[in-house]
């Protein structure tokens, strides 16, 4: 989707899972943009094929700066030119990259497909899945020459922030209230990835952790991933290890901090069933019981 407001010589670039939708309506509703969801009449040659999950510009190949830019059909109808698409300031916003495609897999999984389906031969899920969970958000920005095509990035996670320095270019006042929009309850991202989904994703999603490296960073290990997502594990970690040491009277001193590069940590709770454990030989990190309904919190 394309919005678009003329006077004020400004496309927003909407990038699928980072609350586009919601923005659109905001633009629409309070700072005349009028938006554009179209499919334009080469899309099956331009998209290399078209099946019949898609409603619009759905696709594996263009995202939506590509695919409207350069259509002839869609400039037409959006009143746009080579010279307002030059001078115009487009505006996007992008959301984590771990974040995005969890929250992609929920939003397309009427049939509860666990993620892994959509991991496993991405290629060959249909047009609208792949749209809305695979493609890189920088897909979506991109223009002709593979460069970064817009003038600001904003971010989901600093969205309200991000677009009032939009309006604040614009010379615009806030008008909007800001509103909670296609709330679908599941639980954070970070809960379900595993050693091999965070290795696929980091794969399937190298181009973002390449371009947008100034916004997202790429976890290059599971434990890197945990300890940089779950909420205090450093410190549920050192408060365990501290219990052990206590309970068995160790003369070691407490662990005071943990970094990535430390050898991996086994603690086990014999009162109850509160574990967290790393094998060195397997790299991971398993949250059970009691203490793992504390991290999802």
């Amino acid at each position: 989707m394309c919005s678009i407001n003329h006077d004020l010589e400004a496309i927003f670039i909407h990038i699928p899972k980072t609350a586009g939708t919601y923005m659109a309506d905001i633009l629409h509703k309070h700072y005349g943009f009028t938006n554009y969801y179209l499919t334009r009449p080469d899309h099956e040659i331009f998209c290399r094929g078209k099946d019949g999950s898609i409603k619009s510009h759905e696709n594996k190949i263009h995202g939506t700066l590509m695919y409207y830019k350069t259509s002839f059909y869609c400039n037409k109808v959006m009143g746009m030119t080579a010279d307002k698409w030059k001078r115009y300031y487009k505006f996007c916003f992008i959301r984590n990259p771990y974040d995005k495609i969890i929250s992609g897999w929920n939003y397309v999984n009427q049939n509860k497909y666990p993620l892994s389906f959509y991991l496993n031969q991405p290629y060959k899920k249909n047009n609208w899945d792949y749209w809305h969970v695979l493609m890189p958000q920088t897909r979506h920005i991109i223009n002709e020459k593979g460069k970064i095509g817009v003038d600001f990035i904003g971010t989901f996670e600093n969205l309200e922030e991000d677009f009032e320095k939009v309006l604040t270019y614009l010379e615009l006042p806030k008008k909007h209230k800001s509103f909670k929009k296609n709330s679908k309850k599941h639980r954070p991202f970070y809960f379900y990835y595993t050693p091999s989904y965070l290795q696929q994703i980091n794969h399937l999603l190298h181009e973002d952790f390449l371009y947008l490296s100034n916004y997202y960073t790429k976890s290059e290990s599971f434990q890197d991933f945990i300890i940089k997502y779950y909420p205090n594990i450093q410190d549920k970690i050192r408060e365990k290890l501290n219990e052990r040491e206590q309970n068995t009277q160790s003369s070691e001193s407490p662990l005071t901090s943990i970094s990535t590069s430390e050898s991996l940590l086994y603690i086990e709770s014999s009162s109850s069933s509160e574990e967290i454990y790393e094998e060195s030989s397997s790299s991971s990190i398993n949250l059970n019981g009691e203490l793992e309904s504390e991290l999802r919190e």
